[in-house]
């Protein structure tokens, strides 16, 4: 098939398309408002490091580079939940007593955002409630800036994770990812559907011996 009867083909059969692609759309809208937790508090977090004149640019760089990637690991780690919770801010039970499903909730809860070049932690809690959200968000920052050096190696006093931003409380999904999740099973939809016409209409032309002989509108209904 050609170019020419490829977009004929997909021109044709447009309204199949866009009906398809309108129904992913609506089946991800729908499955990210049922399944997305419904509030979410969200920091950023800047690594500094306070030995930072004895170090030349590129090591400095390097070494935030480094820290940034440790710190946000970490987060995820038994160790770092546990310094939550004893921080007081957070139930002892909001989280499931074996290991592995403890862990495992946690990162259905926490997510971290790197921006190494500038060494910026970005985390965001989701929640059921609002007032967990903040609470977990409370803990994870007082963790982070003053018992950071149980998660790194170093002098105690040698990084600095101050806050750049937040805490920022808001209701989940935001009105970016709504569009963004849409948008996305639309235009899935418009390909998928787009690539089994191509597909079938090479099959039909294949498995006919007479198919070189039919006007190729025919192939179109």
């Amino acid at each position: 098939m050609n170019s020419r009867q490829l977009f004929a083909l997909l021109r044709a059969k447009f309204g199949s398309m866009l009906v398809l692609g309108l129904f992913l759309a609506a089946i991800s809208f729908v499955g990210l408002i049922f399944f997305e937790k419904p509030y979410q508090s969200s920091m950023d977090f800047l690594v500094v490091q306070t030995n930072g004149q004895t170090q030349d640019f590129y090591t400095q760089f390097k070494s935030s580079e480094y820290l940034g990637k440790v710190l946000s690991e970490a987060i995820f780690s038994e160790r770092f939940i546990n310094a939550v919770v004893e921080t007081g801010k957070v139930n002892t039970e909001f989280l499931p007593f074996d290991k592995k499903d403890r862990l495992k909730t946690w990162s259905q809860t926490v997510f971290v955002k790197n921006n190494l070049e500038l060494g910026i932690i970005s985390v965001t809690v989701k929640s059921d409630r609002e007032r967990d959200a903040a609470r977990i968000m409370d803990g994870i920052t007082l963790v982070l800036t003053q018992q950071n050096s149980l998660f790194r190696g170093g002098d105690e006093k040698s990084v600095d994770i101050r806050i750049l931003s937040g805490p920022i409380l808001e209701r989940n999904p935001t009105t970016s990812e709504i569009f963004k999740v849409v948008l996305g099973g639309f235009f899935a939809g418009l390909f998928l559907t787009g690539v089994w016409l191509i597909v079938r209409n090479e099959n039909f032309l294949k498995n006919k011996e007479a198919a070189k002989v039919i006007p190729f509108d025919n192939l179109l209904v």
